[in-house]
């Protein structure tokens, strides 16, 4: 089970965060109670993991948007419920940097300061054909430490000086 953080140092993990995304749940995205569906929490953190990328500013060229990559895995944790027009904050960080992987932490918190879901999502650099994988580039992994350097390089993950 996902668990990045001791119980009681929740805070000490968020605040471990450098970037964060706002959103506030619109009506389409909630039930007949003004809960917003399970199914919309993995957009939101989308959301901030593009952001997040877009903002460490891609030195490579790009297709569709920066640091092109998909979704090998995600795992989300649901802790309370959001509802209709909260203020949330999504919190987004690389933890680790592998040859064409990376691991991001990623939190959903309401104005209050209480956790709506926390999760831990794997992506891989997506081939601009869309078959298969390409590294990371040189120029990607200082582009990545300049703009948030709390990652750490995956075991037997080298950083090739070529660009692809």
């Amino acid at each position: 089970m996902f668990a990045p953080y001791e119980p009681g140092n929740e805070a000490a993990w968020l605040a471990s965060f450098s970037f964060s995304v706002d959103v506030r749940p619109r009506y389409c995205e909630c039930d007949g109670q003004g809960h917003v569906s399970n199914v919309v929490y993995p957009m939101y953190l989308e959301l901030s993991r593009l952001q997040y990328f877009e903002a460490a500013r891609d030195p490579e060229p790009r297709a569709s948007f920066a640091f092109q990559h998909v979704t090998a895995e995600l795992q989300l944790r649901y802790l309370a419920a959001a509802y209709y027009d909260e203020p949330l904050c999504v919190f987004s960080k690389l933890v680790a940097l592998g040859r064409s992987s990376a691991t991001m932490h990623q939190a959903i918190v309401g104005a209050e300061g209480g956790f709506r879901a926390i999760a831990s999502t794997t992506i891989v650099r997506a081939h601009p054909s869309g078959t298969g994988s390409l590294p990371w580039s040189a120029a990607q992994h200082v582009a990545l430490e300049a703009f948030d350097g709390g990652w750490r390089l995956a075991p037997g993950a080298e950083v090739s000086a070529t660009t692809h």
